[in-house]
């Protein structure tokens, strides 16, 4: 188990230095699937430089890597088969005229393809490790997987939220909807959903308020099936 602490420090908000919402990689990771994260700014003075770090060093495009600001206040790290080299520190670096805002998570790789291959030869002779094979390959073949997110916190009145729908496996093409509270969700006036690429669409709440309060869920569907996960969303002192 991946445990990651993430400290906050809102003592310098107004003096608009950025903030950075925590972020966390999947934790149960396996040899080729898909993850995703976003580097997002909850508060601050744009404009904003961001910048990437993996154990220290700075992190670019690579073959499986690659790294894009999707608007002012966010980047987005995607990681399109993880392995054994995926595993280690990331940071997301926000700079303004006012100051700087860093926020970390590692990545750990569950089990690389041979250890699961040994899993498996493994299971005919021990009904335990038979029992563990079936929770790793439960979903079907081809059906989307997605990601959990969460929103901050740390949300008040006026501050800017967004969160990532993202489809860890599964086969494209991919459909994306939004709910709030069950009802279907659209652009509104604080609101923007957005299809980010083929394997993640994004929500935008440019200013919280009062009637941002409530249950989110994102559903990821293919012609094979399909995913749901939900996070509430709670303004303090509302």
């Amino acid at each position: 188990m991946i445990v990651v602490f993430f400290v906050l420090n809102f003592a310098s908000a107004d003096s608009g230095e950025p903030k950075i919402k925590p972020f966390q990689f999947t934790s149960y990771l396996r040899v080729g699937m898909r993850d995703s994260v976003i580097c997002a700014v909850v508060y601050g003075d744009a404009p904003f430089q961001f910048s990437w770090f993996k154990d220290g060093e700075p992190l670019t495009d690579l073959l499986d890597i690659s790294v894009r600001n999707t608007d002012d206040f966010t980047s987005n790290l995607v990681i399109s088969k993880v392995d054994a080299n995926s595993n280690g520190n990331y940071t997301c670096k926000v700079s303004n005229s006012k100051g700087s805002d860093e926020m970390s998570a590692v990545l750990a790789v569950k089990a690389t393809e041979e250890q699961l291959s040994n899993a498996m030869m493994i299971f005919v002779w021990t009904a335990t490790v038979l029992c563990l094979v079936t929770i790793l390959v439960s979903a079907g073949p081809g059906e989307p997987k997605i990601k959990s997110f969460h929103f901050s916190n740390e949300l008040e009145l006026g501050m800017r939220e967004t969160v990532h729908c993202n489809v860890l496996s599964g086969d494209t093409p991919l459909e994306f909807s939004w709910f709030k509270d069950g009802q279907i969700l659209t652009d509104g006036q604080d609101i923007s959903v957005r299809k980010t690429d083929d394997y993640g669409s994004r929500l935008v709440i440019s200013k919280v308020n009062a009637d941002s309060n409530g249950n989110y869920s994102c559903r990821a569907t293919n012609s094979k099936g399909f995913d749901e996960k939900s996070a509430v969303l709670s303004v303090k002192g509302v």
